[in-house]
């Protein structure tokens, strides 16, 4: 786009774009607002000030942070690790999703990718435990009824954990629930970092008729201490940007389930 056409950009134009920019990036400039929308940056530093106004980003000095980057930096460094497989993985796994279904989602980088992949979607219902999801969804999912599990606040990684995240889930039973995974190993199953976190996604399986594991290639094989959610045929889908060598598809189907993997290849 030219800097012409920028400057004939109408005022909630502007404010998309940066929010766009915002979702691709951890901050934004006021001198990229100029450059990218070709305005002044009197008329930037207003913009920022109405989407703050809004609750959409957090003004800091010469620019503005997503509202959950303001809040909680340590998400957006899980994010941006290997970023574009989660994006993949996103984008296949919200093909999963139709409109009007009630989903349950975990807590995670990769299930928060997942959560924003689902824009365009409408009249979904999404019940998680993450903090995480439940500010995205409120910000740009205006479309989505959030329900939030009960339980106790990890406030370090924003999420619930404990007795009362089985006791919320009760009287609920879906269709899908969407998990995150920070290990896999082919002899043992599918692993979380945290005690709490394993026990919040053992619950989160019971309550779904169809188990759907998000997980990139860096964590087959990773080689530190975790606790098992999941042995490798408790659920019925992977999706990953690839399976090294089908070792994920080749533990999943030892047994007599049939699991599928799925590999969301994107271009390096």
């Amino acid at each position: 786009m030219s800097q012409g056409n920028q400057g004939r950009m109408l005022a909630v134009e502007r404010r998309q774009r940066i929010i766009d920019m915002l979702e691709n990036h951890s901050s934004v400039l006021i001198a990229d607002i100029c450059r990218e929308c070709g305005v002044s940056a009197v008329t930037a530093r207003a913009d920022l000030d109405y989407l703050e106004g809004e609750g959409r980003l957090k003004r800091t000095h010469g620019g503005a942070v997503p509202v959950s980057e303001y809040v909680i930096p340590r998400v957006s460094e899980r994010v941006r690790k290997n970023a574009r497989a989660k994006q993949a993985i996103a984008r296949r796994a919200a093909e999963c999703v139709s409109d009007g279904e009630m989903i349950l989602v975990g807590s995670g980088s990769t299930t928060l990718e997942f959560v924003k992949a689902l824009r365009g979607k409408h009249d979904l219902t999404i019940v998680t435990n993450s903090c995480h999801i439940i500010e995205y969804a409120e910000q740009y999912l205006p479309d989505v009824t959030i329900m939030s599990t009960g339980g106790i606040l990890a406030r370090k990684y924003r999420h619930y954990y404990g007795p009362l995240v089985g006791a919320s889930l009760a009287d609920i039973y879906l269709d899908q629930v969407f998990l995150g995974a920070d290990g896999f190993e082919p002899s043992f199953g599918f692993l979380a970092e945290y005690e709490q976190t394993a026990y919040a996604k053992v619950e989160f399986l019971k309550h779904a008729r169809t188990k759907i594991v998000l997980m990139d290639s860096s964590k087959v094989g990773a080689g530190r201490s975790f606790l098992r959610f999941a042995k490798p045929d408790d659920v019925d889908l992977v999706i990953m940007e690839k399976d090294p060598e089908g070792m994920v598809f080749e533990a999943c189907n030892q047994g007599e389930r049939s699991v599928e993997v799925v590999q969301a290849l994107f271009e390096e």
